[in-house]
């Protein structure tokens, strides 16, 4: 749940997988790709919508994209046995260790597509960093933020809120309304610890989120996520958690939010694809950004966007270099804006959602990401230490249940940090 899942497929534009109009594009491959077979391994389907871009530009091409649900299953044991297909889209149920199989040797270097990074939003090249080169490129753009119900806001006269303190008093006004105040999946309690973290952001900036990925000492009692804590454990003070939050898991918690028996729910824009069925008709459902602790914020348009679904190249793949163009196709606008038409997801393509018709909900993610610029929030330590990551969020469930105090809460967390420091037998990463 971290991080989840042909109008425009006729004419398409040729600029970006041409690179320059005179000379050798950088990184153009030295052989005519379109002479080999292109072997495509997609976790979904959207990673075939870069077919048609590829073909015409190798007409000749012999290509033919499949998709495997779950690539742990269909294509790891290639990679082991030295036959991997070219290019991967690891989406899907049961995704590649994308780490592991690049401390294999098994990835190829993508630096030559840095070229087309004016053409992408800022930062999201970030993720698919490994000891400084460009292995992956992260293709969907996850938001994360608060939903609401824009049609029950205005039957009620509500506005959304603009400071952590407004969010409050909104919340007690739920609450005299009958309605939980917010509801969360106590059983998956990373969705609140993220929203902790962003809010430590806001306040602090990016660094905040730096010393922790580095695993400083005392990065989870700067003050920042100290007041964020803080302000977090106030909407337990205050009875504002959604009753039953404790035991709901993320479905459970979502079906109440669309229910309409409670008025906030964190989670990623993946909300309405995932719920598709179960959201009522004139409902609106509508994102907005966690709400600044006060006017010194130091990112007030600071908003958590995670990347996911990363394409790459096998390092021993028959066609390296059409698999470099196959990514070339995949970042062109006209193949992101296919992929926001039809599985209605956001991709690292600057403005390629610009001019489609999109739902309130998506429209929503699109603004507060088009708003937020160079102020996009992220972090990485979940993906480098997951068991890390499970007990920070285990621990924060602890807090939202009653049962751990703010200050217990960072001390908690700083010594499973401390021991994960010291534990030579994990490898540790480096965010610049």
């Amino acid at each position: 749940m971290l991080k989840r899942r042909t109008v425009l497929q006729g004419a398409l534009a040729g600029a970006v997988l041409s690179g320059c109009s005179t000379g050798t594009p950088v990184g153009a491959p030295s052989v005519d790709p379109g002479t080999l077979p292109l072997e495509v391994a997609a976790g979904a389907d959207y990673g075939g919508f870069a077919a048609s871009a590829y073909r015409k530009k190798y007409p000749n091409a012999v290509l033919k994209p499949v998709v495997v649900s779950q690539l742990r299953d269909g294509v790891l044991p290639r990679f082991q046995a030295g036959s991997p297909p070219d290019v991967v889209l690891n989406a899907g149920a049961k995704p590649l260790d994308v780490g592991r199989l690049v401390a294999q040797g098994q990835v190829a270097d993508l630096s030559s597509l840095l070229e087309l990074r004016d053409g992408l939003l800022p930062g999201m090249l970030e993720t698919g960093r490994y000891d400084g080169v460009q292995r992956t490129v992260n293709y969907v753009v996850n938001v994360y933020g608060l939903w609401y119900s824009a049609a029950l806001f205005q039957r009620f006269g509500w506005d959304v809120p603009r400071t952590w303190p407004e969010l409050l008093a909104l919340g007690t006004k739920m609450k005299a309304a009958g309605l939980g105040s917010v509801v969360h999946p106590g059983a998956n309690p990373y969705y609140m610890l993220e929203l902790v973290l962003t809010l430590a952001a806001k306040t602090g900036g990016h660094e905040v989120l730096k010393r922790i990925d580095n695993l400083e000492d005392g990065a989870w009692q700067d003050t920042s996520v100290t007041r964020a804590i803080a302000a977090v454990a106030e909407l337990v003070k205050r009875g504002l958690l959604a009753p039953g939050s404790a035991k709901y898991d993320h479905l459970a918690a979502q079906k109440r939010f669309l229910a309409g028996k409670a008025g906030v729910l964190p989670c990623g824009n993946w909300l309405e694809n995932e719920m598709k069925p179960l959201i009522p008709e004139n409902f609106a459902l509508t994102m907005f950004g966690v709400p600044p602790l006060d006017g010194s914020a130091a990112l007030p348009r600071g908003l958590h966007v995670a990347t996911t679904a990363p394409y790459l190249v096998a390092e021993q793949a028959k066609n390296k270099a059409g698999g470099l163009e196959y990514l070339r196709a995949a970042l062109s606008k006209e193949v992101a804006a296919q992929v926001t038409a039809e599985a209605n997801l956001l991709t690292i393509v600057r403005g390629a959602a610009d001019g489609l018709e999109l739902s309130t909900a998506l429209r929503s993610a699109r603004d507060l990401l088009t708003v937020a610029g160079d102020q996009s929030v992220g972090w990485y330590f979940d993906s480098w230490y997951p068991t890390f990551a499970a007990t920070a969020a285990g621990i924060t469930g602890q807090l939202l249940a009653g049962g751990v105090s703010a200050s217990d809460w960072m001390l908690r967390i700083q010594a499973a940090a401390d021991a994960l420091k010291q534990d030579s037998g994990v490898t540790k990463y480096h965010r610049e």
